[in-house]
């Protein structure tokens, strides 16, 4: 669970971030991006179905495609349908930003073969080197994620209090 909980705060860290420097980008869509960042994790399916495979429509298919950017980009582009075409530009980056935000994060998991899975499918079959940096358990990367995003929230409280009282000044 410290994995998710890393995922999603450093979507909500980036994703601030990048409210702050991108003009159309805005503060709504920052939960877009820690929605992004949970995306691949679809993949975890499994652990209610009880198996890595199911059959449907009479076709095997293994839940873990679900954990690929294709898949991920797929199902942030059809979130993306589901809001006023006017957000649609917006909120797919946010969704599209999370997904790659996780698979980033995702390899620098600690790998037994030190290769990550093939995240890049269907664009590609190769497995990239894991750089090995924690378990996917550990729970230092969730609180240095929620130092950070604790960081971050409060500077933005401080810099909207700051603005508004400089217009009650005005």
């Amino acid at each position: 669970m410290t994995d998710l909980l890393t995922h999603v705060l450093a979507a909500y860290v980036f994703g601030t971030i990048a409210t702050r420097r991108v003009g159309w980008l805005d503060a709504r869509h920052v939960p877009m991006a820690m929605v992004g960042s949970v995306l691949p994790d679809a993949a975890k399916v499994y652990l209610l179905t009880g198996s890595l495979r199911a059959t449907i429509a009479g076709l095997e298919i293994s839940w873990l495609a679900l954990q690929t950017v294709g898949v991920a980009v797929t199902l942030a582009v059809t979130g993306s349908l589901l809001v006023p075409p006017v957000e649609r530009r917006a909120v797919l980056a946010a969704l599209v930003g999370g997904v790659l935000l996780h698979v980033g994060l995702d390899l620098q998991v600690v790998r037994a073969g030190g290769y990550a899975p093939p995240y890049l499918y269907p664009f590609s079959w190769v497995q990239l080197p894991s750089t090995d940096l924690y378990l996917s358990s550990d729970i230092w990367p969730a609180v240095v994620a929620g130092s950070v995003a604790v960081l971050v929230w409060t500077t933005g409280r401080y810099r909207s209090t700051q603005s508004a009282s400089e217009e009650t000044v005005r």
